[in-house]
C-alpha cells in the first residue's frame, strides 16, 4: 500500500511540472517568417547623404540602399528591390523585412544597419525598430513538428480576450445587392443637405417592408457627384429583380426629383475562378465562408494577437481584435474590396485628373463633346488583361519613379496572367496607348505603354498619398479580394484600461470568494476540509495548463467559468466529506467509512456532472463569443473536477486515515443514527 501510494505521488508530482512549465514555458506552434519592419534615422535628409558620395551621382537613394543590402546578403536572404522607403521628412526611412525568431531578427537589422550606415553616413537603426523586434517569437527551447517549448516567461501563457485586453470589435456584413441612381438635383457637398436628401430617399424606400428594402442602406457616393446607392441584402436573383423593380417605382415618388438607374445593378456572386459551381442552395453559406477565410488571412497581415473570426448566417461576420488601437486602419484593410485590375483603354477615352482628387483619375471622351467619363464606366468599356487572381502574394511597398521618392508598389503577376501581359503591351506598346490600374471602381493610374512588359514584373504607382497607403495595397492584393464587399454595421472600440480594470476586480472578486470558501472548508470540516483545499490549488494549476494546450482566450465570462468550476470542485468534495459523517456512524472503522463514503457518493458526482458537461457542450457549439469561452472553461472545469476530486482528494485522505482511525474529531463530527432496524441492517452489512 505504501508503495502505490508513493507512486501515486511521484506520478502526480511529474503532472504538476508539466502543468507548470505549460503555463509559465509556453507550448505552440513552431516559428515561421514574420513581417517586421526596420526603422532608421540619419542626421541629414537621405538624398543629401546619397549626393555627398561622388561615387553615387546620378543614383537614386533606393538604388544606393539596393546595392549595399546586396553586398551584405547572400542571394538566398537579399532583399527585395527597392526596400529601403524614404519618409516625408526625408531622415527617417523603413524597410520591410523578415525573420522567424528574435533573434534573427536582432542579427538581420545590425547587418542592415551596418551596411546602410556606410552608404549612408550617420544612417542608425531607430528605437521603434526594437518594438517591432519585440513582437517576434523567441527562440524555441525545442521543436517538434509543427510544436515548440519557448522560454519560460514572467507572466503565464494565457491569451486574455478582447473584453480584458482591449481592442476592436467589427460586425461586418457582406453586401448582397448594390441599385445605382442618378438624379437631377443639386445637392453638393453640404452635410446637413446630403443627410436631409438622404433620409428622403430612405423614406420613399421604407414602406416596402415585404422585400426587405426598410432595412436598406441607402447613401450619396462619395463626392458632389450627384449619385445615390442602395444596398440591399437580397437572398436570390428573383428577390433581386423584384428589390430593382420596387426601388425604382419608389424613388419616382420622391417630390421634386427624378432617378435614373445610372448603372447595371449588381448582384455580388463569388467569381467562376474560385473553381465552386454555386447554386442558390449553397449561394449565402458559400459566399460567407470565402469572405471569412479573406478576411482572416488580412487580420493575420495585420499582426493581431489572437484574432477571433467568426461567421454568423446568413450574411455577417464578427471580428474581435484584442490589442488594436487604430481601429480606422483595422476596417479600410478588413473592409476593402481590393478587386484589382489592369485594363486595356479604348483609344476614344484620355485620362484626366480628378480635380476633386489628386490621387484618382477620370477620362475624356475625346470624340464629340469631350464629356468627362467617370471612372466606373470607362472600366466597363475597357478591355481587362489581369487582375487581383493573377498576382503573386508577394507584392511589396516602396518609392518608384526616377527620383525614388513617389510612393508605389512592386507587383509580380504568375502563370497566363504574365504571358497575357507580356503579350498585350508588346502589342501596343509605342501607341500612346493607357492601361489603367482599377481597384474596385476607382482609377488609381493610367500609365503610358511605352515598351513591352515581360517577365511579369510590374509596378503601380500614381495613386497614393503615403508609403503607409501603397503598403495597405499591398496587402490587401496579398491576402486576395473579397468576392463581394462588406459593410461595417458595429464599430466599437473597448479601451484596455477598461478590460485591466475588468480583470482586476474580477481576480479580486474570485480571490475573496475563493479565501472565504477556504476557511469555510477548513472550519466546518476540519482535517479534510484543509485537504480538499491543497486539491484545489492542484486543480488550479491543471485547469490553467489544459485551457492553454487547447487554445483557449481567457474572457470575462471564461473566468465566470473558471470559478463556477472551482466551486464544483468543492462540492464534489462535500459530497464525499458529507456522505463521510453519515458511514463514521455506521462502519466499524475509519478505512472502511472512507471507502464507502467515496464509493456511495460516486453516484451523485457523475449525475451532476455529466449534466452540467452537456450544458457546457450545448453553449459551446451553439453560442458564439463570450459565450463559447464561458462553455469552454466550464467544460474543462468540470471534467478535471472528476480527476481531482476522486483521485487527488482520495490520495490525500487515505494517506491521513490512520490519523482517522486514533482521531475522528478531525474529520468531523459523525452523524447520530438512532438504533433502528434500518441502522442495524446497515451496521450489519
Amino acid at each position: 500500500m505504501f508503495r502505490s501510494r508513493a507512486v501515486q505521488y511521484l506520478g502526480l508530482g511529474l503532472l504538476l511540472l508539466v502543468c507548470l512549465a505549460i503555463i509559465f514555458y509556453p507550448i505552440g506552434a513552431s516559428p515561421e517568417p514574420q513581417d517586421y519592419t526596420v526603422r532608421l534615422t540619419a542626421p541629414q535628409p537621405f538624398q543629401q547623404l546619397a549626393q555627398a558620395d561622388k561615387a553615387n551621382a546620378g543614383k537614386t537613394v533606393s538604388q544606393i540602399a539596393d546595392a549595399a543590402l546586396l553586398k551584405a546578403f547572400p542571394a538566398g536572404e537579399k532583399l527585395p528591390p527597392g526596400s529601403l522607403t524614404v519618409l516625408a521628412d526625408g531622415k527617417t526611412a523603413t524597410l520591410e523585412d523578415k525573420a522567424t525568431t528574435r533573434a534573427e531578427a536582432a542579427a538581420r537589422t545590425a547587418r542592415i544597419e551596418a551596411a546602410l550606415s556606410k552608404a549612408f553616413p550617420g544612417a542608425r537603426l531607430a528605437p521603434a525598430t526594437q518594438s517591432a523586434i519585440a513582437v517576434l517569437p523567441q527562440t524555441p527551447i525545442a521543436q517538434a513538428g509543427r510544436y515548440a517549448v519557448y522560454p519560460m516567461q514572467r507572466n503565464t501563457a494565457i491569451k486574455l480576450g478582447l473584453d480584458l485586453q482591449g481592442g476592436v470589435n467589427l460586425v461586418l456584413q457582406v453586401r448582397r445587392a448594390l441599385f445605382t441612381y442618378s438624379f437631377d438635383k443639386k445637392i453638393g457637398a453640404d452635410a446637413d443637405a446630403r443627410d436631409a436628401f438622404e433620409a428622403q430617399a430612405r423614406t420613399a424606400l421604407a414602406s416596402n417592408t415585404a422585400l426587405g428594402l426598410d432595412e436598406a442602406d441607402v447613401s450619396l457616393a462619395p463626392g458632389t457627384s450627384n449619385v445615390l446607392q442602395v444596398r440591399t441584402q437580397a437572398k436570390d436573383q428573383t428577390q433581386f429583380a423584384a428589390q430593382r423593380a420596387a426601388i425604382t417605382q419608389a424613388l419616382a415618388g420622391v417630390a421634386g426629383v427624378k432617378f435614373k438607374e445610372s448603372r447595371e445593378p449588381q448582384f455580388f456572386v463569388p467569381k467562376a475562378e474560385t473553381g465552386q459551381a454555386l447554386g442558390l442552395d449553397n449561394y449565402s453559406e458559400t459566399l460567407l465562408d470565402q469572405t471569412v477565410e479573406i478576411v482572416r488571412a488580412r487580420v493575420d497581415k495585420l499582426g493581431v494577437s489572437e484574432p477571433q473570426i467568426q461567421r454568423q448566417l446568413p450574411d455577417r461576420i464578427i471580428v474581435s481584435l484584442p490589442g488594436v488601437n487604430d481601429p480606422q486602419k483595422a476596417v479600410s484593410v478588413i473592409g476593402t474590396t481590393a478587386q484589382m485590375e489592369i485594363r486595356l483603354l479604348p483609344e476614344t477615352l484620355a485620362p484626366v485628373e480628378d480635380p476633386a482628387n489628386p490621387n484618382n483619375t477620370l477620362f475624356r471622351n475625346q470624340g464629340g463633346r469631350g464629356d468627362i467619363v467617370p471612372a466606373n464606366v470607362a472600366r466597363e468599356m475597357s478591355e481587362l488583361v489581369v487582375s487581383g487572381i493573377d498576382v503573386e502574394p508577394t507584392t511589396t511597398a516602396g518609392f518608384v519613379g526616377e527620383a525614388g521618392s513617389e510612393p508605389g508598389i512592386f507587383f509580380q503577376l504568375k502563370g497566363e496572367g504574365a504571358r497575357r501581359f507580356a503579350d498585350v503591351t508588346r502589342q501596343v506598346a509605342g501607341k500612346n496607348r493607357h492601361i489603367p490600374v482599377f481597384l474596385d471602381e476607382r482609377c488609381i493610374t493610367a500609365p503610358v505603354v511605352q515598351s513591352p512588359i515581360t517577365g511579369g514584373r510590374g509596378q503601380i504607382s500614381g495613386g497614393f498619398k503615403t508609403v503607409e497607403e501603397a503598403r495597405e495595397l499591398a496587402l490587401l492584393l496579398n491576402s486576395g479580394a473579397l468576392p463581394a464587399p462588406i459593410d461595417v454595421v458595429e464599430n466599437r472600440t473597448i479601451s484596455a484600461t477598461l478590460g485591466k480594470d475588468s480583470l482586476l476586480k474580477s481576480l479580486y472578486a474570485g480571490a475573496v470568494g475563493l479565501a472565504l470558501v477556504a476557511v469555510f472548508m477548513v472550519v466546518f470540516y476540519r482535517l479534510p476540509g484543509l485537504l480538499a483545499n491543497f486539491a484545489l490549488v492542484i486543480y488550479c494549476l491543471l485547469n490553467l495548463a489544459v485551457f492553454i494546450l487547447v487554445g483557449g482566450t481567457l474572457t470575462l465570462p471564461g473566468i465566470a467559468g473558471f470559478l463556477l468550476a472551482i466551486a464544483m470542485s468543492l462540492d464534489t468534495n462535500i459530497l464525499v466529506f458529507e456522505r463521510l459523517k453519515e458511514e463514521m456512524a455506521i462502519q466499524p472503522t475509519f478505512a472502511a467509512a472512507l471507502r464507502a463514503a467515496f464509493s456511495r457518493a460516486w453516484t451523485a458526482i457523475l449525475d451532476s456532472h455529466v449534466t452540467t458537461l452537456i450544458a457546457a457542450t450545448v453553449l459551446f457549439f451553439f453560442g458564439t463569443g463570450p459565450v463559447k469561452g464561458f462553455a469552454l472553461t466550464l467544460g474543462i472545469g468540470v471534467l478535471l473536477s472528476l480527476f481531482s476530486a476522486i483521485s487527488v482528494t482520495r490520495l490525500f485522505m487515505w494517506s491521513v486515515a490512520g490519523t482517522g482511525e486514533r482521531n475522528r474529531s478531525l474529520f468531523g463530527r459523525a452523524v447520530e443514527r438512532s438504533n433502528t432496524p434500518a441502522t442495524a441492517v446497515a451496521r450489519a452489512r
